[in-house]
């Protein structure tokens, strides 16, 4: 005999399995688990006498009821699609193979009828389909054309050259263009996928690939250790192929990591730029699906790509947030599997697209923010692990050369000075300063007047606009803007570097 439910906890899990079936599209085994739970929560409510209890439970049963009447109407319907589409399949099948040739034979015993002369078909399932061909009609023989000589004249007889297509020695103008445009103008090679995961490619190469990034190295101030490392495993593999082979292979495997606005995501791009390489810009959104079993499909697709397009680079940015440290307790199946295949790929991805050859490289550039939280595996295959600290001096003022090299200074405004106030502020801190120390001029020139007074003098106003930046300016930006990146933060960074840096 059952026991009865003595807490609520009894049905709940059923509840959950069901709700995720239904999510998964398994509608047979959300009906079963919606009718367990809805079963073990009638008995809990007779056990009840609190009215108010009671009627609660009578609610949650009127809810799972309704979930349950909705899944077994999407399982009804879905075997309905696809009676429907096997049976249309089959008659289909039938009239290719019978054509009006049969139309007297009885169509209902297609299959046991000898008249046809073939075994009957046992498989009708989508998966392992055995095609049935009509009979062909033969063809008449191709007669080769006869070579006309100059002083031979063609029969003039139009009957025998009626509905006929005369061979001619001439070729034409136009199809001989094409064929030397494309001769001369190479077409860009294209992926083609499968028809099922055709609307997978067209999304990753609609949302990730980037072929021509603009970001150089001299866009990106500072990071020189990184700039070298990154040059030694992409650019110069490119360049001189024949030298890093076997033991000398290039690296496949790259993490930047360092405080928020440090350039990290800039360096990957001018690692496109500088090597012409195809630029794959990942984020966990685009690798995540509401379908069962779409995110690991995407992750194949994805380094399938990769290796058409090879030479390429993988950018995964915030890689902690795809590849957390496994078996964490708020971790979801989905997440684990998507995980797992992406280790998988990651560590076939050499072996997969032609061993030394450096044509054919894929190199997976990670940045995060937190290092800390990678899992081991993804952090073993990142072979090298750089640290993009805060910029120095002469840094900070490369960067503040080149966010002003448009803009207008004044005389007396020394770069150095205004270099030396910004210590402990990023990258991204310093742009801040940069266009609020821009702006000054705009607000004291319309400091006083309505929107009305500012369309007036519209004209008049550029002017003021564009007058140079002072260094009272910086003096009141810096005032306004302090760093985002905290002392403690930085000590981490440097103890994971101790531990787990590879330079």
């Amino acid at each position: 005999m059952t026991a009865v439910a003595s807490n609520p906890m009894d049905f709940e899990e059923e509840a959950r399995k069901a709700r995720e079936y239904y999510m998964y599209g398994d509608y047979q085994k959300g009906v079963t688990f919606y009718q367990i739970a809805i079963d073990k929560l009638r008995r809990y409510c007779q056990t009840l006498s609190n009215p108010v209890e009671k009627k609660r439970g009578s609610e949650c049963i009127a809810e799972l009821e309704r979930e349950l009447r909705s899944t077994a109407e999407h399982d009804r319907m879905i075997r309905e699609i696809q009676t429907n589409l096997l049976s249309k399949y089959i008659s289909n099948d039938r009239k290719a193979a019978g054509g009006d040739a049969f139309s007297n034979i009885n169509d209902n015993d297609r299959f046991n009828n000898l008249a046809f002369g073939e075994p009957p078909v046992r498989d009708f399932g989508f998966d392992h389909r055995n095609p049935i061909h009509a009979p062909q009609p033969r063809q008449p023989p191709v007669s080769r054309p006869q070579p006309v000589h100059r002083d031979q004249r063609p029969a003039s007889n139009d009957n025998n050259n009626r509905g006929r297509r005369v061979p001619s020695s001439v070729p034409d103008n136009k199809q001989k263009q094409r064929d030397n445009k494309a001769v001369n103008n190479k077409e860009e090679k294209k992926y083609v996928p499968i028809a099922s995961e055709k609307d997978l490619v067209e999304g990753l190469e609609r949302d990730i690939v980037q072929k021509n990034p603009n970001i150089k190295w001299k866009d990106v101030a500072g990071c020189t250790a990184a700039k070298k490392l990154l040059q030694e495993a992409v650019v110069i593999p490119l360049v001189v192929p024949e030298f890093f082979k076997g033991l000398l292979r290039p690296w496949k495997g790259i993490l930047l990591f360092g405080p928020p606005g440090t350039g990290k995501t800039m360096l990957a791009k001018a690692v496109a730029t500088e090597c012409k390489t195809t630029f794959f810009n990942i984020t966990a959104a685009n690798l995540t699906s509401k379908y069962h079993g779409e995110g690991e499909k995407l992750v194949r697709v994805l380094f399938e790509l990769a290796k058409f397009y090879a030479p390429s680079t993988v950018f995964i940015d915030e890689i902690d947030s795809l590849c957390s440290t496994r078996g964490a307790s708020n971790e979801h199946e989905a997440g684990r599997r998507l995980k797992s295949e992406l280790l998988i790929q990651m560590d076939g991805v050499t072996g997969a697209v032609g061993g030394d050859d450096a044509s054919k490289l894929v190199m997976i550039l990670g940045a995060t923010n937190h290092p800390w939280d990678l899992d081991d595996a993804m952090r073993r295959r990142l072979e090298k692990r750089i640290y993009i600290p805060l910029p120095d001096t002469e840094t900070r003022q490369q960067l503040l050369e080149i966010n002003l090299g448009e803009m207008k200074i004044a005389e007396g405004v020394s770069l150095n000075a205004v270099a030396d106030k910004l210590e402990g502020y990023s990258g991204s801190d310093i742009t801040g300063v940069c266009r609020d120390a821009a702006m000054m001029q705009m607000r004291r020139a319309t400091e006083n007047l309505s929107i009305t007074q500012i369309q007036e003098q519209a004209q008049v106003l550029k002017e003021k606009f564009l007058s140079p930046i002072t260094m009272d300016d910086f003096e009141k930006a810096l005032s306004k803007i302090s760093s985002s990146v905290s002392v403690d933060m930085l000590k981490k960074y440097e103890e994971w570097m101790k531990e787990f840096g590879s330079v």
